[in-house]
């Protein structure tokens, strides 16, 4: 349960979720798990006696965007001894899926116990040798105005970063996510009847599923269903109306509500190209941003070699797939644009580059606003740097 240890906590009250956090919508790949009102019982609390539910300080939140590079950044982020993000998984996700599990369970998938050098660790007490606190969760980006209110009160000086992809590109990379995860059977009711896939069961637990073997025939029938090319425009124009992707193309109206409630300047709109371009100083941009001093940045990012910054991950845009036989499962081959895919498909391109331009000028408009000196394309001829 979430507990409080002063009056500078959280308390339990102040946790209870409003019923407009309960909602879930259907079609939402982030927001589309049924969360269980389950209270944390353990009898260890897994919190050094240093650190209480009142002094944990979250230093920053990755909030977006998806499939904008997030899972790159997640990876290098775990190489620098200066930042702690939770040891089990990117996306902890306790502000929209799990918040009913309270503050106490969300800071113990922290790592508290870690400790980093004192002069890597610029936080507001120099003597602490403690990490900075963060994770990464895209679908944060659209957490409403009272959810986002609550995170400003409790961490006054949380940093943020939102990473802005091309909006087509975008799209275009959740939409083959979305297909590749129903075809690869992660959607529920995918395969579910006259599949003929063999089911391994755990030996300690029979009842529970440890993995899928497929035969070869099957495995090549789920990679031409997970190839782009198995569905006509009218499918992606469909899924890209859909509120949810929709939605997630919308940067400047999430991000406004972000800006009601922190300064702007604890928010870093990072653009994703200059990932691309120049890998390590868009990050030593994000660590400095985050509160590592200017020299631990720079002594950080060139320990890293040139194949680690260069690591594209979970991308979803490859239109070729390539069988694992010895996992049955399938994986992208090497990378490209959507560029490369969408030139095939010119009717396609324009159609949702007609769809979503109002979200690019929109979106311009809000970087504009806050000094920002690049842009997005907004599939009229301009585009990126301001002169």
């Amino acid at each position: 349960s979430a507990a409080a240890a002063s009056a500078d906590a959280p308390s339990s009250a102040s946790f209870r979720p409003s019923s407009s956090s309960k909602k879930r919508s259907r079609d939402n790949h982030c927001e589309s798990r049924t969360q269980k009102n389950t209270t944390s019982t353990s009898r260890k609390s897994g919190i050094p006696p240093a650190i209480s539910t009142s002094s944990f300080e979250l230093s920053f939140l990755v909030i977006g965007g998806q499939k904008c590079g997030t899972s790159w950044l997640n990876n290098l982020l775990r190489k620098c001894h200066a930042i702690s993000l939770p040891p089990n998984k990117k996306e902890i996700h306790f502000w929209d899926w799990h918040y009913q599990r309270g503050y106490e369970w969300y800071i113990k998938q922290f790592d508290l116990f870690r400790r980093c050098p004192q002069q890597s660790c610029s936080n507001s007490d120099p003597s602490s040798s403690k990490p900075f606190y963060g994770e990464i969760t895209p679908c944060y980006v659209v957490l409403p105005s009272e959810k986002i209110e609550e995170i400003s009160r409790i961490f006054p000086k949380l940093k943020l970063v939102f990473i802005a992809r091309d909006l087509v590109d975008r799209a275009w990379s959740a939409l083959i996510m979305e297909l590749r995860n129903q075809t690869s059977g992660l959607t529920a009711g995918s395969f579910a009847d006259g599949s003929g896939i063999q089911t391994c069961h755990n030996a300690r637990d029979p009842k529970k599923p440890k993995k899928s073997v497929m035969s070869v025939a099957q495995k090549r029938r789920m990679q031409e269903l997970s190839s782009p090319s198995s569905q006509p425009d009218s499918y992606y124009m469909e899924r890209l109306r859909n509120a949810t992707h929709d939605s997630r193309s919308n940067y400047a109206k999430h991000l406004r509500n972000w800006y009601e409630h922190f300064p702007p300047e604890t928010i870093l709109i990072v653009d994703y190209r200059d990932i691309e371009s120049d890998p390590r100083g868009t990050l030593s941009k994000i660590v400095q941003h985050i509160g590592l001093h200017e020299e631990e940045a720079r002594k950080y990012v060139e320990s890293l070699d040139d194949r680690v910054l260069g690591q594209r991950v979970n991308a979803a845009t490859s239109d070729q797939l390539r069988i694992d036989d010895s996992t049955a499962s399938i994986k992208s081959s090497q990378p490209s644009s959507s560029d490369y895919f969408l030139s095939q498909r010119p009717n396609l391109k324009r159609q949702m580059q007609k769809y979503l331009q109002h979200h690019a000028i929109e979106f311009n408009a809000l970087l504009e606003e806050k000094g920002y000196l690049w842009r997005l394309d907004e599939y009229d001829g301009n585009g990126r740097e301001m002169t």
